[in-house]
């Protein structure tokens, strides 16, 4: 009692303290005792918020039963969920965190955000844009605001790119290749990083197409470290995450298998198993995919992002800011929009996908703009998801679930049903539908179930081995298979594949090790193929690979091969 007694006080007199940084101009003499208690109280509420507002009983009753059923179907091991709706709000733990301990989830559990991290980075832009006297602008060209050290892939692009840009996805960069999985040498700087980004080749037109790439978001967070003289993970916690009071959400980690890491799991040949922990290391990448947090933290993000006016927080963003953030102005191309999109006369009721913004998709969800951002990556699952017209805020994530090529949909299935219940409408998914949604709707898409069937190569395997090297994404090495005498193997950081000869120089890659699962997610199926390799010939002398961005093709990155390395049989 003693303790629970201390604690209060502690977090009573944390509250007066924040207060009287405000700037509520009351006197400390005009505070009397009685004033003192009331303003206490009144702060309490406000940090505190409660349920009793969000959802009545049969509803809460409902919701609860509809996310347990659709854990046990999809196999999800564990979920955290943040429900805000004006000043209320509410948390939801389900599952374990950890299936070999059964450690439950509870509100103080970290999740991993993916690419969801951009959300706060755009946001940290926003607020630095804020407190520089007006020396940063979202228009100003980012060669200008870091002193012209910026080489891009041409002159244009170096000259032109703003902080705009690049936090709308718009530079038509290449999203790096192999790189998304590798990330980068761990000893690369984010000086170094931005020093090397001429070797992104073009994808699409600039200002014109949307290319999702975390390199040009560590690009605008290397802007504000050059501006300020701090890190990004330093600016983000102090100019952020600690004025929010968002005290447990983590932006650098040294082992995210310590007590209160959700453990995460993926689906390999049909059985989850937990992912290698080193792949969460993003090293300098960490502004476009680093961020873990949990759902009592989310409760003042989410009242953040919706501009609510009663926020217990020592930082606050201008609506007009907020909504410049969110204002999209960059079309999503039409196999990324088809993912998103559900306007389709098929569907009960439209979710439109309008575009992207800076760190935030936008869409039009039963007439109300929708601004939320989502990711899915090494099993986790995460979405957040606001509708700022009726202050309602949604953030779910996941540590895994049974083998789907749409990963966010149990997440949309969830988020649907939460707003559909806040809004006071009859939500249109059920528990049967949600097993398996979308499909009561629409067929989801399948990687064919082909057994590859490989060609000779034009030169002779010992060819193509040694040491391929890129500036900006590392070294690869190439050596003879261990397991196929036809094949041949690569390393590159924690990724490990067999090559597989196509026919020509061209191999087609099949991860294994860490990456398994991407391999041979369902039992029973033959192997899924991922990105192909193309072997540079001078003669009869390998010079270079080249790896293109995705399974579909696109601009590929070359490693030149190194000289002077040569790799046993």
């Amino acid at each position: 009692m003693y303790v629970l007694r201390t604690l209060t006080f502690i977090r009573l007199q944390s509250c007066v303290v924040v207060y009287r940084q405000t700037k509520m101009r009351i006197s400390r003499e005009s505070l009397t005792l009685s004033s003192s208690i009331a303003i206490i109280v009144m702060l309490v509420a406000v940090f505190s918020g409660s349920s009793a507002e969000l959802l009545n009983a049969e509803d809460e009753q409902r919701l609860v039963s509809f996310v347990k059923n659709l854990m046990e179907c999809r196999n999800i091991p564990g979920l955290t969920m943040t429900i805000v709706k004006g000043k209320e709000h509410k948390t939801y733990s389900m599952g374990v965190s950890n299936k070999e301990t059964g450690e439950p989830v509870d509100s103080s559990t970290l999740f991993y955000l993916g690419s969801l991290t951009q959300s706060f980075t755009s946001t940290l832009i926003a607020v630095l844009t804020q407190r520089s006297g007006n020396v940063i602008h979202f228009d100003s060209p980012i060669a200008q605001l870091i002193g012209g050290e910026l080489r891009l892939t041409n002159k244009v692009l170096s000259e032109e790119i703003t902080l705009r840009d690049a936090l709308m996805h718009r530079t038509g960069l290449s999203t790096g290749s192999i790189g998304a999985l590798t990330g980068l040498p761990k000893a690369m700087s984010r000086g170094e990083v931005i020093n090397q980004l001429k070797h992104l080749p073009l994808l699409g037109v600039f200002r014109d197409d949307f290319s999702f790439n975390q390199f040009i978001y560590t690009l605008a967070a290397y802007v504000g470290e050059k501006i300020t003289g701090s890190s990004w993970e330093k600016l983000m916690r102090t100019h952020l995450l600690d004025r929010l009071l968002m005290s447990s959400t983590l932006v650098e980690a040294d082992d995210v298998t310590a007590p209160g890491f959700a453990r995460s799991y993926v689906s390999e040949k049909g059985v989850l198993k937990e992912i290698n922990s080193k792949l969460f290391d993003a090293g300098p990448l960490a502004p476009a995919s680093f961020m873990f947090t949990n759902a009592d933290d989310m409760v003042k993000a989410l009242k953040f992002f919706l501009g609510a006016p009663n926020l217990l927080s020592q930082v606050q963003l201008p609506p007009p800011v907020l909504e410049e953030v969110m204002t999209p102005r960059t079309l999503l191309p039409a196999g990324f929009r088809e993912s998103l999109d559900k306007s389709h006369y098929v569907w009960p009721v439209p979710d439109v996908s309008v575009g992207y913004a800076m760190g935030f998709f936008r869409n039009v969800y039963r007439g109300m703009q929708v601004p939320w951002h989502a990711s899915s990556s090494h099993g986790f699952t995460s979405i957040m998801w606001m509708v700022p017209e009726r202050s309602i805020g949604v953030f779910i994530s996941i540590n895994g679930q049974k083998y789907s090529t749409t990963p966010l949909t149990p997440l949309q299935a969830i988020t649907y049903t939460v707003t559909d219940l806040l809004l006071g409408e009859e939500p249109w998914i059920n528990e049967t539908s949600s097993c398996t949604f979308p499909e009561t709707w629409i067929k989801l898409p399948e990687f064919p179930d082909v057994k590859l069937e490989t060609k000779e190569p034009d030169h002779p395997l010992e060819s193509y081995i040694g040491t391929f090297g890129n500036d900006l994404l590392g070294d690869m090495v190439v050596r003879k298979s261990t397991t196929d005498d036809q094949a041949l193997s690569m390393v590159m950081s924690e990724v490990t594949g067999q090559l597989l000869p196509e026919g020509g120089n061209v191999f087609r890659l099949f991860l294994d090790g860490s990456f398994n699962h991407l391999r041979q997610p369902e039992e029973g199926k033959h192997p899924l193929p991922f990105l192909r390799f193309f072997f540079d010939f001078k003669v009869k002398e390998c010079v270079a690979v080249k790896v293109p961005d995705s399974i579909f093709g696109g601009s590929p990155i070359t490693f030149h091969k190194k000289p002077d390395v040569k790799e046993e049989l």
